[in-house]
């Protein structure tokens, strides 16, 4: 069937809701087509003013605008972020504050030396939403100066309590800023300062203790990443990398328990290296682009084909119309994400796609197990609603329903945090794939994510659990169901049920 023609013509996403994950299909089954690099324009085109959902041109950058977008729902939260005390902010975006490649200071990471090195010129000079003095980026989700920064994160985790000697309506600049810091503080939450985003002191401590041991090991600074790619100064920048949790906390769907035990502070055992700075800075990233496209807007979501409950034929299609119309919204929110991945932007136009095509189906597995409910055994969409095994099965997509469920329970047992599942996201993109026209350079892409996840998991779990191992484990159960989602697409004709083109094209579907 076609898809309804209420289905948004324009796509609007909204960062931090639950997202969709359906019973999608990956390529590894079948060996993606070659892509003429004709073709790619339309896949990684410079992102028009807007998305057309029966294309596969991909949505506007969201990194502007999301300002008033809605706050959060009632179960928008991740079952399994319990790793880090705090929840994702909003990182340093200015161009000078660099990091990883992302601004400022750009390295090029992934062996590209024609990039250009240096710092990136600023457009305008941008100025402190606090007391209007200069900023210098994006502190605790707000644009600041190092002034009001610091301030902000002393007053927070000190607890401060402050008193306005001048009625409580001081207005806020350079100069009353140091006459008045009640009115400040109220000033900076005002402005969208957020305290969950200040590290707790804790945190802090075991940070100055892991670069205390760095500091006294030799050539501590100079460590290589496994591909030989880069050293950690060249992607440090100027994201500090205490301004940022770094997996992103927030409250269970799944347990009620509040596994006190994980937030214990954990002290390095001998010969654990800690993160470096510039792997932390990735990590942050990772965590930032995977939060902003995280769902579809509840707008869009409201225009897509309602979900019937009867027993006729015809609301068995329109749950499959209802099916096919989120995972479209959930591809493309892939597509955004993956293209703001680090390294992604210096592979081969061709080598984009073709990863964009094999990685899909598994990176909505994911998706899903971040949002799956174990109280309930089910997975809870962006419209708050929780979809079960029967719900997949009555929209004749439940073939490997079993399967993703179980893949969901043992996420939720191994209680993957933000950092590890963005990290894993970006371990499934770069895997490798038939048809790539530089695998080489893919792997190597890949091998430094892998090698960060190892570092990650190792700071921040505890030892003798073989908890890495586990979690590449992962990647070869994702790939057994995405094979197992590429057949139940396949079957799909022999039911009379025809994918829409936007999907067909996106997972090689032939007629």
């Amino acid at each position: 069937p076609a898809l309804s023609p209420n289905l948004p013509s324009v796509v609007k996403v909204e960062p931090r809701l639950p997202s969709p994950c359906v019973g999608g299909a990956a390529s590894d089954g079948v060996p993606p087509k070659r892509v003429r690099q004709d073709d790619a324009g339309a896949w990684i085109s410079s992102p028009s003013s807007q998305m057309s959902v029966g294309s596969l041109s991909p949505p506007p950058p969201l990194l502007n605008g999301l300002a008033n977008s809605s706050g959060l729902s009632p179960v928008s939260c991740s079952s399994y972020e319990t790793y880090s005390p705090r929840g994702p902010c909003k990182e340093e975006m200015s161009p000078s504050s660099g990091g990883g490649g992302m601004n400022g200071y750009f390295v090029d990471s992934f062996g590209d030396p024609k990039k250009k090195k240096g710092p990136a010129p600023r457009q305008q000079e941008e100025l402190c939403l606090v007391c209007g003095d200069r900023a210098s980026g994006y502190h605790y989700n707000a644009l600041t100066c190092e002034g009001c920064k610091g301030f902000f994160r002393r007053s927070i985790t000190k607890n401060a309590v402050y008193q306005c000697k001048y009625g409580n309506n001081c207005d806020i600049d350079m100069y009353m800023r140091r006459k008045c810091q009640e009115c400040r503080l109220k000033k900076c939450l005002s402005v969208g300062m957020r305290p969950e985003c200040v590290v707790p002191e804790y945190q802090c401590a075991i940070k100055r203790e892991s670069k205390k041991h760095q500091k006294d090991r030799p050539n501590s600074t100079t460590r290589e990443s496994p591909s030989g790619l880069m050293a950690p100064s060249s992607m440090g920048g100027g994201v500090s990398p205490s301004s940022q949790p770094l997996g992103g906390g927030g409250s269970s769907l799944g347990s009620s328990s509040n596994h006190e035990e994980d937030k214990k502070p954990l002290v390095l055992s001998p010969g654990i290296k800690p993160l470096t700075s510039s792997q932390e800075d990735l990590i942050n990233k990772l965590v930032y682009y995977q939060q902003e496209f995280e769902s579809p807007s509840e707008e869009d979501m409201k225009k897509t084909t309602p979900f019937p409950l009867g027993d006729s034929e015809e609301d068995n299609q329109r749950r499959f119309q209802h099916i096919t119309e989120i995972t479209i919204l959930t591809v493309q929110l892939i597509v955004e994400f993956s293209k703001r991945v680090p390294g992604f932007d210096t592979l081969a136009r061709e080598d984009q796609i073709t990863l964009l095509k094999a990685c899909s189906s598994e990176v909505m597995m994911l998706r899903g197990a971040r949002k799956y409910d174990v109280k309930t055994d089910s997975i809870v969409f962006a419209n708050n609603q929780p979809y079960t095994r029967d719900n997949y099965r009555s929209a004749s997509v439940g073939d490997s329903a079993d399967a993703l469920f179980r893949f969901c329970r043992k996420m939720c047992q191994l209680r993957v945090d933000n950092a590890e599942y963005a990290l894993l996201t970006a371990i499934v993109i770069f895997s490798e794939r038939p048809a790539l026209v530089d695998p080489c350079k893919v792997e190597r892409i890949q091998e430094y994510y892998i090698e960060t996840l190892r570092m990650y998991s190792e700071n921040h779990r505890p030892p003798g659990k073989n908890y890495f191992a586990r979690l590449l484990s992962i990647l070869t159960e994702l790939r057994t169901l995405g094979n197992m989602n590429a057949e139940m697409c396949f079957s799909l004709k022999v039911q009379n049920k025809k994918l829409p083109p936007f999907l067909a094209e996106i997972w090689d579907i032939q007629e």
